[in-house]
């Protein structure tokens, strides 16, 4: 009975076969109709799925192409008209992609592709020449030009690499239109601090998300300006004058709020001048730098390059906490006066970071890294805290007191652009959430809202793919419809022969 049924099914499978050739393959016409009907869908299916917006698929490491859910939750609230005219962009670029994106997100959020013939005005008000790229963004009686050239750029001048900030300057250009809180940074200079060229990544991140930043003098202009959100020294490397140290208490009366950095110095150094402006917050910087011994928190062979403990409690560091980490290199340990000494001077404090209960602390710099460790003391160091100051301008407890934050670092390289142990690809300040942790800060010091955490590495990322994925992306480009094409030429072929 088995064998029967296979006999029906060969037969069948014959008449099947016998049927399509008799009546199709043996017509000439009908062949050539098949063969242009699979060649027309063939070009009909991609012709198609171009006119088609397909949802893009994003195969870089980083997602740099896809909108990232920072953005999407900073701008899902934004109830203004905001468009973005793209002038030098087609509708094909990656920009333009990316502008469709914002608008899905948002449909408050709208694009033009600028040229003479939509809208000549435009052109003519902003000078745009072909060659030129631009974007220009509206809503109301704001508006905010960018040069993608150089506001979607920066460059790493350790690994020459250009790296693409697109999305961070988009996303902090269209919060600037609807925000009107854009803190002001002066980092200041003239005591061998890091300069703003050494933190150019920092500067960067901070301009594309909302800061103003600017360098300041304080021995020349005698003061700190009126509007200055946030005071940056970003490790002295030699002491403050007395009227600078006048013009920083002044400032730190009137609330002022400052971010402090300080490294490793030789031991001849002596800043005693400076040490008045940290003695206001009653905490000090020692000079040595941390061993790490936890296991799977240094680098091995390089104990000083290591991952903090990182607190938990603080916005500034709760996502770091849940989803990175830091690395540190050289860090030096916060001191701070005792518990009754800081209620005196009105003073709380609160750790972000410190080193592990089984880290050493050299204090000696002159000792190689060996001979430091065994004689260095064991035990957590406090590496980074904030610390909060109450002024009351009409006594104790009164309605007018308001505060000024100090949020001191025992280090800050680790936010600069100079590689490590660690890479000699990636600067410090792109090491895991580095430049994180100092963006966090400076939002906090600001009074930003939105602490936005997009920073994706940005670096160049690209897509390789297998053999064998190649084969297949070949296979279905080239090989299918080759193959359809030479098939038809054999039946015709053979269909000739036959006659």
């Amino acid at each position: 009975m088995k064998n029967k049924n296979n006999e029906n099914k060969v037969k069948l499978s014959e008449k099947i076969s016998l049927k399509f050739r008799k009546k199709w393959i043996v017509d000439s016409t009908k062949t050539f109709l098949i063969i242009a009907v699979l060649i027309v869908a063939y070009i009909a299916l991609n012709l198609g799925i171009q006119e088609v917006d397909l949802p893009k698929l994003d195969v870089t490491e980083n997602k740099i192409y896809t909108l990232s859910d920072a953005s999407k939750d900073a701008i899902a609230n934004i109830n203004q008209d905001i468009k973005i005219y793209a002038f030098g962009f087609t509708e094909d670029s990656s920009l333009i992609d990316l502008l469709k994106q914002y608008n899905k997100a948002n449909g408050k959020i709208s694009y033009e592709i600028l040229t003479s013939e939509t809208n000549y005005e435009m052109i003519q008000k902003y000078q745009l020449q072909d060659g030129y790229y631009a974007l220009i963004l509206k809503s109301g009686d704001s508006e905010k030009v960018i040069d993608p050239n150089t506001e979607f750029v920066t460059y790493d001048y350790t690994t020459y690499e250009q790296i693409d900030t697109t999305e961070q300057s988009l996303t902090n250009s269209i919060l600037a239109l609807t925000e009107e809180n854009k803190p002001k940074v002066y980092f200041v200079e003239g005591h061998g601090e890091f300069s703003t060229s050494e933190l150019g990544i920092l500067t960067t991140y901070l301009a594309n998300e909302a800061f103003e930043v600017e360098t300041l003098n304080i021995s020349t202009t005698g003061s700190i300006p009126e509007d200055c959100d946030i005071l940056a020294i970003m490790s002295p490397s030699t002491d403050f004058l007395e009227n600078e140290v006048t013009a920083v208490k002044d400032y730190i009366n009137k609330g002022g709020e400052i971010y402090f950095s300080m490294d490793p110095v030789s031991a001849e150094a002596t800043f005693p001048n400076l040490q008045q402006i940290l003695d206001e917050y009653g905490v000090s910087v020692e000079n040595g730098y941390i061993i790490e011994q936890a296991s799977n928190q240094y680098l091995p062979q390089y104990p000083y390059v290591f991952m903090p403990e990182v607190s938990s409690s603080n916005k500034i560091t709760a996502d770091i906490y849940t989803d990175s980490s830091i690395w540190l290199m050289y860090s030096s340990r916060l001191q701070f006066k005792s518990d009754e000494e800081l209620e005196t001077l009105n003073v709380e404090k609160e750790i972000l970071l410190n080193s592990s209960d089984e880290s050493l602390y050299a204090t000696d710099l002159s000792q190689d890294l060996n001979t430091a460790m065994q004689s260095a003391p064991v035990g957590s160091s406090d590496i980074a805290a904030i610390l909060t100051k109450t002024l009351n301008t009409e006594g104790e407890e009164s309605d007018d007191s308001k505060t000024s934050n100090l949020i001191i670092s025992a280090t800050g390289s680790f936010i600069t652009d100079y590689t490590s142990p660690l890479s000699e690809s990636y600067p410090m300040s792109y090491m895991a959430s580095n430049k994180d942790f100092v963006i966090n800060a400076m939002s906090f010091l600001g009074e930003k809202d939105n602490i936005l955490t997009i920073r994706k590495d940005m670096s160049s990322s690209t897509y390789t793919p297998t053999t064998f994925q190649n084969n297949i992306v070949t296979a279905v480009v080239f090989i299918v419809p080759l193959a359809i094409i030479i098939i038809g030429i054999i039946i015709w072929s053979y269909r000739k022969k036959r006659k």
